[in-house]
């Protein structure tokens, strides 16, 4: 098992390979023998190699989902509905498994993202923006009828989303016709991530045919959350909503206790691991033998947008980093702060040193 430390200097590795260890040992300000000693440990375990920290060729997480371009209309104050409201509108990269890629990318995960796109304009743009920012889209799947996909969001002066609309038609381009096409990045993955954004069909395929590594799901909302109920036996890490697990598991959430019976509920069919997210109240985590919440830590909310998409990205990172846990959706909970103190859907400052550091200072 890593220790934070340990994972830290890891989730470094990944992102620069030919560090040196002074280097390290200065942005963690640590002595260079005590890098030496966690290297040699990490070396010893199998998660680093041969000069210049060469990773296993199968770390690599193959995420199978959404991607999408954000339009975010933002007001300062309380929302006026039924009529013209004086904010800013801003266009982003976005997509729930798009997002969740580029933020494993900034923790320094070797990333591949299979999603659909439009052969149009805003396609290529949404292209260029993901593979910028460290993202492999070499299996992206480009439609020639459909529109790259659009969500549109109102945030009001709190911070919260108000209301939004997502055009997705374009999903339908991710068959399993094409994820065939796709199986040996699928089948050699570390981790697999998919968002319910996909068919029922193209979920499935996934989910029981084509991955072979842990499946982290994502159900994106309680209108797609069905999608994944025939197949919580093959997941491995379920993160719904209150609305999602109510619904996936058949218990009426109002409480703590009720939270626990619906977790509970979700382990008995099958899923290892759920990390329930609580909003403003946090999140609960369990597994069937450890669980408990954890409060939402104490910083500025600027957006929620794609808060959730690093709290995925997050545990994913964790998991990998083999924390127990606990420690995972502790260091999920505080990747989702980061970006919710961002006005940005992916926190351009998201990195391991910058989750630890957060979490170093919330327990002081």
């Amino acid at each position: 098992m890593l220790t934070p430390r340990q994972a830290e200097i890891l989730g470094i590795i990944r992102s620069e390979p030919l560090v040196a260890q002074q280097e390290l040992a200065g942005r963690l300000g640590i002595s260079r023998s005590a890098v030496a000693g966690h290297i040699m440990q990490l070396t010893e375990m199998g998660l680093i190699r041969g000069r210049g920290y060469l990773l296993s060729e199968a770390d690599y997480v193959c995420v199978v989902g959404g991607a999408n371009v954000d339009i975010e209309g933002r007001v300062p104050g309380p929302l006026t509905f039924a009529d013209s409201n004086i904010g800013t509108v801003k266009r982003s990269p976005g997509g729930v498994g798009r997002n969740i890629a580029e933020n494993l990318a900034r923790l320094g995960v070797s990333t591949r993202l299979i999603t659909g796109l439009g052969r149009d304009d805003l396609g290529a743009w949404l292209h260029d923006q993901t593979a910028g920012a460290g993202v492999d889209l070499a299996h992206t799947i480009w439609s020639e009828s459909a529109p790259t996909a659009t969500y549109l969001s109102v945030i009001d002066g709190s911070g919260e989303m108000a209301v939004a609309i997502n055009d997705m038609a374009v999903m339908t381009a991710v068959t399993t016709a094409a994820l065939d096409a796709r199986r040996d990045a699928l089948a050699h993955a570390a981790a697999v991530v998919v968002d319910c954004n996909l068919t029922s069909e193209s979920l499935g395929h996934v989910v029981s045919d084509l991955a072979v590594g842990p499946v982290f799901v994502d159900p994106v909302s309680s209108a797609k959350a069905e999608r994944i109920a025939p197949l919580l036996a093959s997941v491995h890490t379920l993160k719904p909503n209150r609305a999602e697990a109510a619904l996936l598991s058949g218990v009426d959430i109002s409480g703590k206790r009720s939270l626990r019976t619906a977790a509970s509920a979700l382990l008995d069919l099958g899923v290892h691991r759920v990390v329930i997210s609580l909003g403003a109240d946090g999140l609960f985590f369990a597994d069937g033998e450890t669980s408990g919440t954890l409060p939402q830590p104490t910083y500025p909310v600027v957006s929620v947008t794609g808060a959730g998409d690093a709290l995925m990205a997050g545990l994913v990172h964790a998991h990998l980093a083999k924390l127990p846990l606990e420690e995972a959706a502790r260091f999920g909970l505080t990747a989702a702060a980061v970006t919710a103190r961002s006005d940005r859907p992916v926190a351009p400052d998201l990195s391991t040193e910058t989750i630890y550091e957060l979490i170093e200072k919330e327990a002081s």
